[in-house]
């Protein structure tokens, strides 16, 4: 009699564990949680934050009340309607401002300005080393005494004293704020309207460009006005100093949004046009900011006199706004805000008591599940054993024994199941690798010959370049001694690795336009413009001839000199544009003499009937559109570097966001084919843009070969791809690296891209050097540490290059190397 074994589930058992831990800590929580109360420090925080606002809102109310009071007291004094007299150091009122300045040091400055255009001010530096360079001040200085009083000619001449705290002077200037006209400011303007003490909105000081507020009074026995300036930097260090919390501060700002005073950042911005002008809430770098002022100018009732809780970038904030009192006319609001955790640390301490009470009975219950799990794990410990045995490719039957778990019964069926079934995927797997390497092969070859294709500047380039790498690579990793004794390659991973970058090294080119890559002359774009030029200078000649024959029929001139300076001229175009079509060659460097004829060549004109923005691409025609055309006829220079010369950069990062540490310095354009600029290139035809472009390609490589999904086996593809620019000590490009930052691998293909490119016989810009012409080249570079000195002698010594050279170059080009020239070190065995 068969018997019958009953199965039920697994997760019964493992479910039945978890919810009996989760309810003894859920309800050890609970409890807990119901001893302590969030709300009471929310409580808490809003009376904090009610007894900090108020407190500082008194004490700047009350600054702001005395500095109306002195005003209105300095208004009604009759001394102050005595007009300033040479540097004002006579001044009747000078005693009262420099006496109120010294007693209220929250007072920046005190003045009086005239309907005459006189001004009087006293500015209180207080030596302040901030302070002091806005005024070109000495050290010491005390205060700043500026006046604007009439000359003998009744001229307003402006003058500044310094003075030190004894009130002497210490210095003076007259070229501060030159203009300045206390009349046209609006403290003064508006005090012609106002019957008593007023204080303007926030605004920026014209002479030191600090953010500040202005109280001002008309003088009761005289035309003009006294004023006092408040600096707001004084009240955004008070608001530093003041503690809210750990992590908490105050802000003030304005109902329109501006930020007034801050703890930390300058509410000063500069704007597109220089002007100087308060920072907005949405301009502020602090998010707090950003989202209380937005806040409360969505719902500003809601927001006054309550302590809110907000989420901002996802963290918890009290925040407290308190207006001003109406009466100073201001519309200013104080914010308090600090995080929701600076008042919790009591409940994350009780947070931290449940959690150590789970830990303890966490501790009760693992033996028990110890226990439980035992019994029904041995099913599960012989699947573990077979999973190990499937790591390691082995597939061959094994007997299971059964459980009387259900879904442990089912697993090892399929866990039979699914043995046998890899090992018939096996195989085809390892046929389906094989196809898709051969494949991944065929592509890298294919875009390596597109490359070698795409120029005849290239040549056979990217397809020999890992032949010299793969012969070098094999050299070092034959040798037994020397630097590269401890050098191996051992795994075909990487062998493939290696060959794969050495196929792609230059896949970058593909970026590359060939126009730039061929630019034969320093005229050339896709076709040499030294077509048109040369069309200006056959419209001189015809002018020259048509100026010839006019003056003949109108016989000014005698007919033999009208004909001998026709072919002066005639000459003198004919070999000026032979100087411009030499300079396009670009065979000599360009001498300052030449530049400067050129430049004499350029400004000679010719006279344009027909216009230049018919039959135009787009790309024409917005470029032209930047300039407005000019009625026809138009006389234009013969050589002109023109707006729609300049090609602007579409991509204005290049780089990618540089993550891969480029340190090349990219042009502002991408081209610039302007003729001037082009013609007088100093050396050979590229011009920097050009240059650029043509060095980009390395940097196109990296960005390519990053972006691809090599698997693990292949990382190191783009290191060793990108770094055959590079020199031994940083010189190199595209990212300065030095030796000890490049693999050896990657040191290799420098020397095996710089010895193809110079024994190619297949670019049609060069000839082809001999071995021994190379080598000397290659060895000057090794002396300049463009390349590996260990590894430039091992490709001597190895005999690499005179293999290489059998195989793949002229007969004509093998001469005889004696390598103990080229050699760093003694001859050492390498083998």
């Amino acid at each position: 009699m068969t018997l019958k074994i009953k199965r039920y589930p697994f997760y019964v058992g493992i479910t039945t564990l978890i919810v009996t831990i989760v309810a003894i800590l859920t309800g050890m929580f609970l409890w807990i949680s119901h001893r302590e109360s969030k709300s009471a420090a929310i409580q808490m925080a809003d009376r904090l934050f009610s007894e900090i606002n108020e407190k500082v809102l008194e004490r700047y109310e009350s600054e702001l009340e005395s500095v109306a009071v002195l005003v209105g007291t300095a208004a009604r004094m009759p001394a102050m309607a005595t007009l300033p007299v040479g540097g004002g150091m006579s001044y009747p009122g000078l005693p009262l401002m420099l006496e109120a300045l010294s007693y209220y040091d929250y007072l920046f400055s005190l003045y009086t300005g005239y309907d005459d255009g006189s001004f009087i001010q006293v500015i209180a530096v207080r030596d302040d080393s901030e302070l002091r360079p806005l005024f070109d001040a000495p050290v010491g200085t005390a205060y700043v005494l500026r006046s604007i009083s009439a000359d003998a000619d009744g001229n307003l001449k402006q003058r500044w004293h310094f003075l030190n705290r004894q009130r002497q002077i210490t210095g003076t200037r007259a070229d501060l704020d030159p203009g300045y006209d206390p009349r046209v400011r609006p403290w003064y303007v508006r005090a012609q309207r106002e019957e008593t003490a007023f204080y303007t909105q926030p605004y920026i000081f014209s002479s030191t460009k600090l953010p500040g507020i202005t109280c001002a009074e008309k003088l009761i026995y005289g035309d003009g006005v006294f004023g006092a300036d408040i600096t707001l930097n004084r009240f955004a260090i008070s608001l530093e100093r003041q503690k809210v919390s750990d992590n908490g501060m105050l802000f003030l700002f304005d109902r329109t949004g501006r930020i007034i005073a801050h703890p930390t950042q300058d509410p000063i911005r500069a704007g597109t046009n220089g002007t100087l002008t308060f920072l907005t809430g949405a301009e502020a770098r602090d998010p707090r900011v950003r989202a209380i002022v937005a806040g409360y100018q969505d719902h500003p009732e809601d927001r006054l006199n309550r302590t809110l809780e907000m989420q901002i970038d996802g963290v918890a904030y009290l925040v407290r706004s308190t207006a001003l009192k109406a009466a100073l006319k201001f519309d200013q609001v104080l914010a308090s805000v600090a995080p929701v955790s600076d008042f919790t640390g009591h409940i994350r301490r009780m947070q931290q008591r449940v959690f150590l009470f789970s830990g303890l009975v966490l501790l009760v219950l693992l033996p028990l599940s110890l226990l439980v799990s035992r019994k029904i794990a041995g099913s599960l410990t012989q699947l573990e054993i077979e999973s190990r045995k499937i790591r390691r490719r082995d597939f061959s039957r094994s007997v299971l024994s059964d459980s009387s778990i259900k879904e442990i019964h089912s697993l090892t069926q399929a866990f039979v199941l699914m043995k046998s079934t890899i090992r018939d995927y096996t195989a085809r797997l390892i046929q389906a690798k094989q196809d898709i390497e051969r494949l991944f092969t065929a592509i890298t070859e294919l875009i390596a010959g597109t490359i070698d294709a795409k120029s005849p500047y290239t040549g056979g380039h990217c397809k020999r370049v890992p032949e010299v790498a793969r012969m070098l690579a094999s050299a070092a990793h034959a040798s037994r001694t020397g630097p590269f004794a401890d050098f191996r390659m051992a795994s075909e991973d990487q062998w493939r690795e290696f060959s794969v970058a050495a196929w792609l090294h230059d896949c970058g080119k593909l970026t590359t336009p060939e126009y730039v890559v061929d630019k034969a002359t320093k005229l050339e774009t896709i076709y040499n413009r030294i077509h048109e030029i040369r069309m200006r200078f056959e419209v001189r000649l015809r002018d020259a001839q048509i100026d010839a024959y006019r003056r003949r029929l109108a016989a000014e001139s005698d007919e033999t000199a009208i004909q001998d300076q026709l072919e002066e001229t005639q000459r003198q175009i004919a070999d000026d544009f032979a100087f411009v079509a030499e300079c396009n060659v670009g065979g000599e460097d360009m001498a300052d003499e030449k530049i400067d004829r050129l430049e004499q060549i350029a400004a000679q004109t010719w006279t344009r009937h027909l216009d230049d923005r018919l039959g135009l691409s787009q790309d024409e025609a917005r470029l032209k559109n930047r300039q407005p055309a000019l009625p026809l006829p138009v006389v234009e220079h013969l050589l002109a570097d023109k707006p729609e010369h300049i090609i602007p950069r579409i991509d204005p990062d290049p780089f990618d966001g540089n993550i891969h540490g480029f340190n090349m310095r990219v042009p502002e354009n991408q081209y610039n084919l302007g003729e001037i600029y082009n013609l007088g290139i100093r050396r050979g035809t590229l011009s920097t843009e050009d240059r650029f472009k043509i060095n980009e390609h390395i940097i196109q490589t990296i960005l390519m070969l990053k972006r691809l999904p090599f698997p693990e086996n292949m990382k190191q593809v783009p290191e060793i791809a990108g770094a055959h620019h590079e020199t031994m000590i940083g010189t190199g490009y595209p990212r300065g690296l030095r030796k000890d930052q490049m693999s050896i691998p990657a040191r290799i293909m420098a020397i095996a891209d710089i010895f193809e490119a110079l024994t190619a016989a297949d670019r049609p810009y060069k000839k082809p050097k001999p071995i021994s012409d190379a080598l000397r080249i290659m060895s000057t570079m090794r002396d300049e540490q463009h390349i590996d000195a260990d590894l430039f002698d091992l490709f001597l010594q190895s005999g690499v290059y005179q293999d290489y050279a059998e195989r793949h170059l002229d007969p004509a080009q093998i001469d005889a190397v004696d390598i103990s020239r080229y050699l760093s070190t003694e001859l050492i065995n390498i083998g």
